[in-house]
């Protein structure tokens, strides 16, 4: 006879496994470890390591990084850091100039809700026809930040 399947968040596992795995979980850490994560701070805009950045606006709160592929598209990756006392909104517009290449594309990324001293990463997805060569292209922002409570980005 086989033992049972166990419906589980990942699927179908066998009852065995589900049971070694709760009773692996509900063990406390030896004595002198931590049983929490070990790095609790927020993260900085640094700490994604997104490479150089393309530009900057809102008094660095925002900042664009050059251009890169990620899955065959054409991201600009960006953080926004609120460094304001309460929370806010972000509308960040990203304008992707080419040059010669082709036409600029623009493309609107919102941030709401952004708690104080804390980052949003987030990706542009500027993918368009023709040649895409990220390092010479020149990136350009328009932000509208919102403070809280009313910071809708209306």
């Amino acid at each position: 006879m086989t033992a049972p399947l166990v419906l589980t968040a990942c699927g179908f596992q066998d009852e065995g496994v589900a049971e070694s795995r709760s009773t692996a979980d509900a063990a406390a850490p030896a004595d002198g470890e931590s049983g929490g994560p070990s790095k609790t701070d927020v993260p900085e805009a640094e700490d994604f390591d997104f490479g150089p950045p393309a530009a900057t606006a809102h008094n660095g709160e925002v900042v664009a990084y050059v251009p890169r592929l990620d899955n065959r598209r054409v991201v600009v990756p960006l953080t926004m850091h609120n460094t304001g006392e309460k929370r806010a909104s972000y509308r960040v517009t990203v304008t992707a100039d080419r040059g010669e290449r082709g036409a600029p594309v623009t493309v609107t990324r919102k941030a709401l809700n952004v708690a104080s001293g804390t980052t949003w990463p987030t990706k542009a997805d500027i993918s368009a026809p023709g040649v895409w060569v990220p390092e010479d292209t020149k990136i350009s922002l328009t932000v509208t930040k919102d403070d809280y409570p009313l910071g809708d980005s209306r």
